[in-house]
């Protein structure tokens, strides 16, 4: 898989929608662009996107999350920026945020409120996931759907969504 090429057409998916059909980054003066942990995870063969286009102002380190990627331990990348950035330059999470992709049981996709996102982002604390714009759900439902095909990001997936159920048991 050309994972640069694959993210970058789902990029294309967010390129006219938001949650909302506003700047809602207004709304709350771009909390989840400040502070110096505002890092976003990358998914998995995301960081090549930014190696190939090596956008001014982002660096990446590497978080204490690892997955079992077919008997690879591998380390989840944290892509950080300084604060603002080109709309077009931004990875997935930030796209998609404050959603995020959990695996369901069944191994299906399910989308939800990312639960990390209630601390700064107005739009996590006070609306249910249907009051976002449906475009935009949608185009994140349809984005990991067609993620989780791959392998890597299905093994990554099955441990994120682990991660991201222990926030849910604190802001939930």
């Amino acid at each position: 898989m050309n994972s640069a090429y694959v993210y970058l057409q789902l990029y294309r998916l967010f390129d006219r929608i938001t949650p909302l059909p506003l700047d809602c980054g207004e709304l709350c003066d771009a909390a989840c662009c400040s502070g110096e942990d505002s890092g976003m995870f990358l998914f998995p063969g995301e960081a090549e996107v930014f190696k190939l286009i090596e956008p001014e102002g982002f660096r990446i380190e590497y978080s204490d999350l690892t997955y079992d990627d077919g008997g690879v331990l591998r380390k989840t990348p944290i892509l950080f920026c300084e604060g603002s950035c080109d709309r077009y330059m931004r990875p997935l999470s930030c796209r998609i945020f404050p959603l995020t992709p959990v695996l369901c049981e069944d191994g299906k996709i399910d989308i939800i409120t990312d639960p990390r996102a209630k601390s700064v982002c107005p739009l996590a604390k006070t609306l249910h996931l249907s009051e976002y714009d449906k475009n935009f759900t949608n185009a994140v439902k349809k984005a990991f759907v067609l993620l989780a095909k791959n392998k890597h990001v299905n093994a990554f997936l099955h441990e994120y969504t682990k991660y991201i159920n222990e926030f849910n048991r604190f802001f939930s």
